[in-house]
């Protein structure tokens, strides 16, 4: 018998769920490779627009 595949939850603006697997089937994010690469240059581009801090 086959092995079940997981696949990504994110969504379109439509609706339209993304058919490609999981990076995880297991866990808390279950995510596929494209969408984790685009939380990732999300999170990048946050912290470089983050102020820093001047030393006292």
């Amino acid at each position: 018998m086959p092995e079940r595949v997981v696949t990504c939850r994110m969504t379109n603006r439509y609706g339209n769920r993304c058919t490609a697997e999981a990076l995880d089937p297991n866990g808390e994010a279950v995510i596929c490779v494209r969408h984790a690469a685009e939380v990732m240059r999300t999170v990048s581009a946050a912290q470089a627009n983050l102020p820093t801090k001047k030393p006292s």
